[in-house]
């Protein structure tokens, strides 16, 4: 019996290379094979080319995170109406009072109330790594063109290039609209150049501002004090009541947040 030649098979191979090469063992082993008997290793060769074909024919299924939950369909039509809704502005009462009466029935529907919520956080928690690995790649490509016009800009400065072309594409050497501000000698630049962001509160302020002498500085310094854009410091608040110290106009108020179980 003449031996049957295997088709080398390759991963750059299109869906219609393998079915050709599919195609020609096919023929081979007709060709070759006495009272409808084929050999064990032209099986073996035809079981890989089968095997290299299918695999390039069925497409993998998306994750879908529904298939974990139990969900009611009525409930994921109801919460989609609400964020439509919501994003043109207000959630209609009648929507309110469907999704309140859904809710209302919770001891029949809790499973798929906490489903949707499952659900939906697992949607966050995908989402959030595509994007994570998504940024990662563009901050990865955004270093990549720095880096390689850092090195065209050189080769091209060193060689006195405006221009070079391609047959598609050409690359300019282009002076910037606005001239770069570079610092040589810090150490040489006068003290009314250098600013420092402070923070004081307001009683630290008005004490600065009541021992200066009249002048451009302290005229400054009290419209900062009257003007707005003042903000109430939370984390010093919640220390001094937390540590007994009396504090008017605020108060601890402990809320309440659902848990999943």
């Amino acid at each position: 019996m003449a031996t049957v030649e295997s088709p080398v098979l390759s991963k750059a191979d299109s869906i219609f290379d393998l079915g050709d090469r599919l195609a020609g063992l096919l023929q081979q082993i007709r060709e070759h094979t006495v009272h409808d008997e084929i050999p064990e290793s032209s099986l073996s060769r035809l079981a890989d080319a089968v095997e290299a074909l299918r695999s390039r024919l069925v497409r993998k299924a998306e994750h879908d995170p529904r298939s974990l939950f139990d969900l009611d369909q009525r409930l994921i039509e109801l919460m989609d109406c609400a964020e439509e809704a919501a994003e043109q502005g207000e959630i209609p009462q009648d929507l309110l009072d469907e999704i309140n009466d859904y809710l209302e029935a919770y001891q029949t529907k809790v499973d798929r109330i906490a489903g949707y919520w499952r659900w939906q956080e697992s949607i966050a928690t995908i989402c959030g790594q595509e994007v994570e690995r998504l940024s990662t790649r563009k901050r990865a490509a955004e270093r990549r063109v720095d880096s390689l016009k850092e090195m065209l800009l050189a080769f091209m400065l060193s060689r006195g290039l405006k221009k070079i072309e391609g047959q598609r594409s050409s690359i300019g050497l282009q002076p910037n609209s606005s001239a770069s501000l570079v610092i040589v000698d810090p150490l040489q630049i006068g003290e009314s150049l250098f600013e420092k962001n402070l923070r004081l509160t307001k009683t630290e302020l008005q004490e600065i501002v009541y021992q200066m002498a009249e002048g451009k500085l302290r005229r400054r310094l009290e419209a900062a004090l009257a003007g707005d854009g003042w903000e109430i410091n939370n984390s010093a608040v919640r220390f001094a009541i937390t540590n007994g110290s009396a504090v008017s106009g605020v108060k601890l108020v402990k809320g309440n947040h659902l848990r999943l179980r």
